[in-house]
């Protein structure tokens, strides 16, 4: 969460779900205690909101926290949501957006995505240990982004919000690939192989159960990387440059700075 102050009297707050962090510059916030989390809002005008990948409960979660947004008079939200939040009514994200629009709450939404991240974090145990993606995404193609050119685009919009008004800006790289092409990018890398896997949703589902995931989420996996084979193809867009001023780093970049993750 952030407050926002005119011109240089900026001060920003962080959040934290321990209340023994609390102090000078950190509020306690916890999705999971609301009714006392809330209280922290009294000294936000603007604030940052991030959906965290466990909460996906929109009525029990956000509809009480938006309305706490319009009680204690936060100014401003700016909302991390995802590309085609706009037309996937069925998302999280989605809902969220719709609350806050009619919450009448000035707001802007920030809508990123497929984060080459990804490959980092969730997939890394794959490609590491067992030298392959294991996803049932297919040939369909992600566009990538880097998480942290989607932060440079947080931070200036945060810098004054004024200038971005109830905007919606789609934060994507350049690069179109799918999976296939991406083992073979890092197979490059590396001088060593690492290969695509789409299995079934049945075994892909045994799998990562067997791996220890959890049911929701790898439900949440499913649905970020089968439902796209049925969706149009995500649209590159200039809107980080337009808010930037800079181009966005590719995969290719990312992929030769990252290497090391994966040896």
């Amino acid at each position: 969460m952030k407050h926002f102050l005119p011109s240089s009297a900026q001060r920003v707050w962080t959040s934290s779900r321990n209340k023994s962090a609390v102090g000078k510059n950190v509020l306690y916030f916890d999705f999971k205690d609301l009714k006392e989390s809330v209280k922290s809002l009294e000294e936000i005008d603007v604030l940052f909101l991030l959906r965290p990948p466990d909460i996906a409960d929109v009525k029990k979660y956000f509809v009480p926290l938006i309305k706490a947004c319009q009680q204690l008079g936060v100014k401003h939200i700016v909302f991390l949501s995802v590309q085609g939040a706009d037309t996937t009514s069925y998302i999280p994200h989605a809902k969220i957006e719709k609350l806050i629009v009619a919450s009448g709450i000035n707001y802007t939404f920030i809508r990123p995505s497929y984060f080459m991240q990804n490959l980092t974090t969730i997939l890394l145990g794959d490609i590491k240990t067992r030298r392959r993606i294991f996803l049932p995404a297919g040939n369909a193609p992600f566009l990538w982004v880097d998480v942290e050119d989607v932060g440079r685009a947080i931070a200036e919009i945060l810098k004054d919000v004024s200038l971005h008004q109830n905007k919606i800006y789609t934060i994507t790289g350049d690069d179109l690939v799918p999976f296939g092409d991406v083992a073979k990018m890092i197979s490059d890398e590396l001088n060593e192989k690492v290969k695509y896997v789409s299995p079934s949703l049945a075994r892909f589902y045994r799998v990562k159960r067997k791996q220890g995931l959890a049911r929701g989420y790898i439900m949440v996996m499913i649905m970020l990387h089968y439902l796209p084979r049925f969706q149009k193809l995500p649209q590159v867009s200039t809107d980080f440059k337009t808010v930037v001023h800079r181009n966005p780093g590719s995969l290719k970049e990312f992929i030769k700075g990252n290497k090391y993750v994966w040896v």
